[in-house]
């Protein structure tokens, strides 16, 4: 799989972060590309827990369902897909000193179709996506 990966300190502690980018209705505010994102059921944070969603790549939608597949409260958690597109999203959130919090997204993904024809293409826009999700949290969390 292709990997992407980005850092960024937000001026917020861990925990307001990590409920921020685990709250679903949050994530097709911040999460570059994601369309829609709905949890299957009301148990929608814990490992195992289902998610209904849609991307938009190049003005395509692709439809997949997300599974939480590691779950640290505060922490960490990634989820990766079950059909439709290949991906896997992992967020890890550690605290500093100061009471800021270091984010870091790493973005593993499978391109699906002809997009595999457009390695660096996807490549760079998958990177920028990646920052792009960072930057849009941080500006959403520090606002709150």
């Amino acid at each position: 799989m292709n990997r992407a990966q980005a850092s960024i300190t937000i001026r917020a502690e861990a925990a307001t972060c990590f409920d921020y980018v685990t709250e679903p209705e949050n994530v097709p505010r911040f999460m570059a590309g994601i369309a829609q994102y709905q949890p299957q059921s009301s148990n929608h944070r814990a490992k195992g827990a289902r998610f209904d969603g849609v991307a938009d790549i190049a003005g395509r939608k692709f439809e997949t369902v997300l599974v939480i597949e590691e779950w640290a409260e505060g922490r960490r958690m990634a989820i990766g897909s079950v059909g439709g597109l290949k991906l896997r999203s992992t967020w890890d959130f550690a605290a500093n000193a100061d009471g800021t919090t270091e984010v870091t997204l790493v973005n593993e993904y499978e391109p699906p179709g002809v997009f595999r024809l457009m390695g660096g293409l996807v490549r760079s826009t998958v990177q920028e996506g990646t920052e792009r999700s960072l930057s849009d949290l941080k500006e959403q969390v520090e606002r709150v």
